[in-house]
């Protein structure tokens, strides 16, 4: 193998060592290369005492060794009585290993971080298989945070939880590194004179040396070992909670003579209320007004986050009162605002707008005057409506009309909601969602058990139409809808738009798609499920003799 001269005196890596703490995230193990194929570097790591640093700093030899630094047993003798004492990390003199190298004699190897640093964090560990692992945590608004990445023979931290770490323990961080590269080349063919030094700079000590090796496959070995001192946060200061202080961000409240915006701050600290706090100045309850789509995140990741009828939550994180059912914003109370995370706040803030109307009649009557309040708006009030119907149905006949979603369906009724005006794509999102809780969901198999076992050739919404008229009840504006709902998701989202189809044209009719917005058309759709669930209501779950709608 040939290196150059910048090879041979290892100037990538002295680069890479210079610049070791400077970055994201920090390699704390590393091995790579062969010793027949003329290249081996290895990395590892060591925590140190600050009792410790100055005499570290003297010598550039690695303090500990992989596979070192295990908890047993020193023996000694004092007037000749062997003295066996424990030690949690052997005897090194207070230096600790956060990294544990593991090796078998069937030749499993792994690498593990130090117990102490994963359960101060309270990391959670998601294995890939047993050399590939990553460990995170979750900030305030619940998102997944990265700390340390183990893949092959590298693993690598996160420099912000290492420093942490480091000042919680009072401690150093010392990175070893082991690097040799042979040359097939001799020294004189490549024009360089043999290297024998120590170099000493701030926080960094290693050896470099370069010298004729003679063996029948190299000519050159060029060799660097030492170690660079990462330091903890120079400013730590723990609280009761562990977490920094919260910042605020304002919000619109008002508009000036000039018309422009007036931002004030969502600290509660700097708000009135109703008991004498802070007199003059703007209220808690300050409603705040933001542009519909501020919600698009939190249906777009149900898995994640769920928007009720008046809050949304990060599921297991936070939780925000909100009033969605204003008909052309989404409102919160300038004090709520500032219980979300800074960064949450900031998301917030893009969707701000001002608004002169007020809050939602429904909002008003709970948050104010402290009653019991319906949605408003269809997509909330279907969900409300959609479980106690559930709930009668199931009270009377023993089994449920339209199945439970399964777990991964879920978000099919979770996200439901009315789309913006103009988004074609999160109209077709709706469409398939209404159409899996209202057809795709019916309970086909009791239905035709009610009936003995007819019609059970009959598609879904066909049963449900027999199962009516064996009842002799008959709701042909319900099964007309319906079928055109199924008609609408099998030609213009289950597979591609036609006007040449004509299915698809009846629908198109149907739900006049091509006079009004996606917003009002699913509206629409929604109350139109709403009355179905009443006349079914009305028709099986009541006294009620009627038998047409």
């Amino acid at each position: 193998m040939k290196f150059t001269e910048d090879d041979l005196l290892f100037k990538d890596w002295i680069k890479k060592i210079k610049e070791c703490g400077k970055t994201e995230f920090i390699t704390v193990h590393h091995s790579e290369g062969e010793f027949n194929l003329g290249y081996t570097a290895g990395i590892y790591c060591a925590l140190i005492p600050q009792k410790q640093l100055s005499n570290i700093l003297l010598k550039y030899e690695w303090d500990l060794r992989r596979g070192n630094g295990r908890p047993g047993y020193i023996f000694s003798y004092k007037n000749e009585k062997e003295i066996a004492k424990y030690y949690r990390f052997g005897d090194r003199n207070g230096i600790e290993p956060l990294v544990h190298y593991r090796s078998f004699p069937d030749g499993v190897r792994y690498l593990e971080i130090s117990e102490e640093f994963r359960h101060y964090f309270d990391l959670q560990e998601i294995r890939n298989d047993i050399n590939s692992s990553k460990f995170i945590t979750f900030d305030d608004d619940g998102d997944e945070v990265v700390v340390a990445v183990i893949s092959n023979k590298e693993l690598k931290i996160k420099l912000s939880f290492i420093k942490e770490f480091l000042a919680v323990k009072k401690m150093y961080l010392a990175i070893y590194f082991d690097v040799m590269r042979f040359s097939d080349n001799l020294l004189s063919e490549i024009q360089i004179d043999k290297t024998d030094k120590i170099v000493t700079e701030n926080n960094l000590i290693y050896s470099l040396s370069l010298r004729d090796y003679s063996t029948e496959k190299f000519r050159i070995q060029s060799w660097l070992m030492g170690k660079k001192i990462i330091e903890p946060l120079k400013k730590f200061s723990p609280t009761i909670f562990d977490k920094p202080l919260q910042q605020f961000t304002s919000f619109i409240i008002g508009i000036d003579e000039n018309g422009e915006n007036i931002f004030y701050t969502c600290n509660e600290e700097e708000l009135s209320d109703f008991f004498d706090k802070n007199i003059g100045l703007p209220n808690y309850l300050t409603p705040i007004f933001f542009k519909k789509d501020v919600l698009s995140k939190y249906y777009n990741n149900p898995h994640k986050y769920l928007v009720h009828d008046g809050m949304v939550e990060r599921k297991g994180f936070w939780s925000l009162f909100i009033d969605n059912n204003h008909p052309s914003y989404v409102s919160v109370f300038l004090g709520d605002l500032g219980k979300l995370s800074y960064k949450e706040q900031l998301y917030w803030k893009h969707y701000n707008v001002y608004y002169e109307g007020g809050i939602s009649h429904t909002s008003f009557e709970r948050n104010i005057e402290a009653k019991f309040s319906d949605p408003e708006l269809p997509d909330l009030y279907f969900k409300m409506k959609l479980n106690l119907f559930t709930e009668k149905w199931r009270s009377k006949f023993g089994w449920d009309l339209f199945k439970p979603l399964a777990k991964e369906d879920m978000h099919y009724l979770e996200s439901l909601h009315i789309p913006s005006a103009d988004n074609q794509k999160e109209f077709d999102e709706q469409i398939l969602s209404i159409t899996k809780i209202m057809i795709d969901s019916l309970n086909e198999k009791k239905l035709i058990n009610e009936m003995n076992n007819q019609a059970k050739d009959f598609k879904s919404i066909d049963k449900l139409n027999a199962f009516l008229e064996n009842k002799n009840i008959t709701i042909p504006p319900m099964i007309k809808f319906f079928r055109n709902l199924q008609t609408l998701r099998s030609t213009s989202v289950a597979h591609r738009k036609s006007t040449k189809n004509r299915d698809y044209k009846k629908a198109l009719e149907y739900f006049k798609l091509n006079d009004k917005g996606f917003d009002e058309i699913f509206s629409n759709i929604l109350i139109k499920s709403i009355w179905s669930l009443n006349s079914l209501e009305k028709k099986l779950l009541t006294d009620q003799s009627n038998t047409k709608i």
